[in-house]
């Protein structure tokens, strides 16, 4: 990693504090907020740093500094944590983002991640437990057998695809639920990776 200057380092450390305690990553306004200087002044520091390999940032997404690991100057990725649907509200609005998930960018392929929480046993037979956290891919098609997130009725489910002649099969991983047979589904993602707690 290159020399910081200290208004750097400072910057650096109240990045990576912020991200401790919310979960998620400052704004440019944020930035420029806590050390009293412009936005254009926020934005030139955080460029030196980038330059300086020790975050990444995407221009095209909001709250998209990530900090670069010292240890394998990887890049850690954030994937936002989007909790139960309401029914009606789409799944990727805004009311139901609680916070950020840093995820090692070599885990993830191109492309947009979203994480939700499992909730219910539908799933078991595939190791996939209530609690779990769930990292899915966020794409529109999927292809048989594999697990998706899809939306059926307003509701939301993490279930197994297949597309028959003239409907499509969502199936449980649990022979206590029934598949669901539907020709209105929108997919919203396949899985990824599954992360669990132990504690």
């Amino acid at each position: 990693m290159k020399n910081l200057t200290n208004r750097q380092k400072e910057i650096l450390r109240f990045i990576e504090s912020f991200i401790d305690q919310n979960k998620y990553p400052p704004t440019i306004r944020e930035v420029s907020d806590f050390f009293d200087i412009s936005v254009r002044g926020a934005y030139d520091h955080l460029q030196a740093l980038k330059k300086k390999g020790v975050i990444h940032t995407d221009s095209n997404r909001s709250r998209s500094i990530e900090i670069v690991s010292e240890e394998k100057e990887e890049i850690v990725r954030s994937v936002p944590i989007l909790g139960t649907v309401a029914a009606g509200l789409p799944i990727l609005s805004q009311e139901n983002f609680e916070g950020a998930l840093p995820v090692p960018a070599g885990l993830l392929k191109h492309g947009d991640y979203f994480a939700l929480r499992v909730r219910g046993d539908s799933m078991v037979n595939a190791g996939i437990m209530e609690g779990d956290l769930a990292i899915v891919r966020q794409v529109q098609t999927a292809d048989n057998g594999q697990i998706v997130v899809a939306m059926v009725d307003d509701a939301v489910t993490l279930k197994r695809f297949y597309k028959e002649r003239n409907r499509v099969r969502l199936q449980a991983e649990n022979p206590a639920y029934p598949s669901i047979y539907t020709r209105e589904v929108r997919v919203l993602g396949t899985l990824s990776h599954i992360l669990r707690n132990y504690e």
